[in-house]
């Protein structure tokens, strides 16, 4: 054996024995002995790879090319080291290279598949994964990428699958578990996914997001004690876990638990990428404010800012001087006659060096809200009069009255977070049909053809006036008109409730915070009536019930 291939072999066995240092440094020297040797140079590569510095990995692996063309080994090397740069379109050509001068080379076709992977191309992942696994039936990194992949192109089973594949090859692989509660959580197996989510938080007690996962997993299913459990968990591993920290907050404001809830809540900013909270908070304990000047701000959706908008008040009780609130464009001819705002800014408005600066959802934590008989009552709105005597009549010319209005969809997305709200349209009409009232239909942004679908279930016309979500002073001059509104929670019940009137709310499971996590009424609602939604998705019994009161209410 020659010299430097026992040098070579210390430089391996050093890399097994993880002693990265001494083995650099023996390359180092045995480079400068013999710097033709393409080998060596891989070795370098390798190395630094190991100690994480992908441009010393670049470097080398590119001498070993230079020496070597054809050194299948060293374009892996490359590859994988571009592709950590941050420069994965580089990176797919050399790896490819790889494989086509060695053939059986698994690790370039995981590392080909991984790259891919990280450019959405998935068609071309899942095909490389496929090619290692042919190679190494039992990779179970493989089986999990591959997973992975057939999970992003909405191929479940097969996804699931490989998952559970990956897991007889290795039982305590935490990744599988987490990725395999995912796709279980997409086909509604929530408990099979609870299933998969604990053994991934046992094997890997560090994994933030299985806790994470788990905690919004039990939520789901109703579990909220434990819900909590690990939530806080997910908090304690990953700190600044702001998901984590605003469904725990959910969870607890579900219970009753005002003074935690807030405090979670405040983090429900750092959930967003853009915007964000447009200006810093003024710290302040709560204390008499001695005639400061107050700038609110809103909040992040036009019925969050109705909603907080009932603790203002509360501010002129502690001493505020002048309260200036900058709303959301859409709201802010509403809020023109609120007594506890003294001046409406403008959209651009920026605050003065003098101000306090909050969101007005700040207020139930900076308050100190923390018990039930504490909760203030909706801010009060007044329609227009023109208004109310224009809809007035617009109502009468679709029929007589009784009036319902009806919503079904609330939210942006279901993945989003806790607030995503829906009941089907079909089983509500039905629930509807026994009732002698026009019905009107208020959704927003209705689909194609479910304004049909809706009164062909009814059994007679509906009257669509989704529209007036655009305009909201018409749409609360319409609230205070009708007689009952029947829908999920949205915007149009906050200003039903700021019209001093009540309405009839089906609330999904699980239920968004602002209803409670069980019971008939919700104390922030005092009048409306709320029918759940069964744990297992079932609407059947709530309908029922609804159905049974609007034929008492009216039916005389």
């Amino acid at each position: 054996m020659t010299d430097s291939s026992l040098k070579k072999a210390r430089i391996r066995e050093l890399m097994t024995q993880h002693r990265f240092e001494e083995s650099r440094s023996l390359c180092e020297r045995t480079l400068a002995a013999t710097p033709g040797d393409a080998g060596v140079w891989l070795l370098g590569a390798v190395i630094h790879g190991m100690l994480e510095q992908p441009q010393q990995t670049e470097r080398y692996a590119r001498e070993a090319i230079r020496l070597q063309p054809d050194f299948a080994e060293a374009h892996n090397s490359l590859g994988l080291a571009l592709r950590l740069q941050g420069r994965a379109s580089e990176a797919v050509p050399v790896l490819q290279e790889a494989v086509r001068l060695k053939l059986d080379y698994a690790d370039a076709y995981y590392n080909l598949g991984v790259t891919h992977n990280s450019l959405g191309q998935l068609t071309e992942a899942a095909e490389c994964f496929r090619q290692t696994l042919a190679l190494r039936p039992r990779d179970s990194d493989a089986l999990n990428d591959l997973g992975n992949v057939l999970q992003g192109l909405h191929r479940h089973a097969e996804a699931i699958n490989c998952y559970r594949r990956a897991l007889t090859v290795k039982p305590a692989y935490a990744l599988a578990h987490f990725n395999l509660g995912n796709a279980l959580i997409d086909l509604g197996e929530t408990s099979d996914a609870i299933r998969h989510y604990r053994k991934a938080v046992e094997v890997d007690t560090g994994f933030a997001d299985a806790h994470y996962n788990l905690g919004d997993a039990l939520r789901v299913s109703g579990q909220l004690r434990e819900a909590i459990t690990y939530y806080r968990a997910a908090i304690r591993h990953k700190p600044d876990h702001a998901q984590a920290h605003f469904n725990l907050s959910s969870v607890y404001l579900l219970l009753g638990e005002f003074k935690d809830g807030w405090s979670e809540y405040a983090w429900h900013w750092r959930r967003l990428t853009s915007p964000g909270r447009p200006y810093a908070p003024t710290a302040w304990d709560g204390s008499d404010l001695r005639g400061q000047n107050v700038f609110l701000h809103a909040e992040q959706g036009l019925g969050d800012e109705l909603f907080f908008l009932r603790f203002v008040p509360w501010l002129k009780q502690r001493g505020a001087g002048r309260i200036t609130y900058r709303p959301g464009k859409k709201i802010a001819t509403l809020l023109a006659c609120v007594s506890a705002i003294d001046r409406l800014a403008g959209p651009e408005e920026a605050p003065t060096t003098d101000d306090m600066i909050f969101s007005v959802g700040d207020l139930p934590r900076l308050l100190g809200m923390s018990r039930l008989d504490e909760i203030p009552p909706s801010i009060a709105l007044t329609p227009r009069a023109e208004l109310l005597s224009s809809l007035r009549a617009q109502l009468a010319a679709h029929g007589p009255g009784p009036y319902i209005g009806v919503t079904w969809r609330a939210g942006t997305s279901r993945k989003e977070d806790v607030l995503y709200k829906e009941t089907q349209l079909e089983q509500m009409a039905k629930a509807l049909r026994p009732i002698s009232a026009t019905v009107v239909l208020l959704q927003r942004h209705p689909a194609p053809g479910e304004i049909e679908a809706f009164a062909r279930e009814l059994g007679r016309p509906v009257h669509d006036l989704s529209a007036l979500n655009e305009d909201l002073e018409q749409m609360l001059a319409l609230l205070a008109l009708i007689d009952d509104y029947v829908g999920v929670s949205n915007t149009n019940m906050h200003l039903r409730a700021g019209a001093g009137k009540t309405a009839r709310v089906l609330v999904p499971a699980p239920p968004e915070w602002r209803w409670m996590a069980e019971g008939k009424t919700s104390p922030w609602f005092p009048g409306f009536r709320v029918y759940r939604q069964e744990q297992d998705g079932n609407w059947g019994a709530a309908l029922t019930t609804l159905q049974q009161e609007l034929i008492g209410t009216f039916t005389r």
